[in-house]
């Protein structure tokens, strides 16, 4: 654990969690590239057998999004 937290926002009925603002802002920016990189069917329904293949699929998907206009 390393007296790690979660950088996710609490909810209302918790108690607030001090979560650093870069933190959250780098967590919305990974969701917001899987959101993307799901738009393939490949990526979203997990369709390679083996973990390499998946992965290759990922960094296809990823490079196409980081050239797209």
């Amino acid at each position: 654990d390393m007296g790690a937290r979660p950088a996710i926002p609490a909810k209302r009925r918790d108690a607030p969690v001090a979560c650093p603002k870069w933190a959250y802002r780098c967590r919305h920016m990974v969701e917001n590239l899987w959101a993307r990189l799901q738009e393939w069917r490949a990526v979203a329904t997990r369709y390679e057998k083996t973990a390499t293949s998946f992965l290759a699929v990922i960094h296809i998907a990823a490079a196409a999004d980081w050239i797209k206009p």
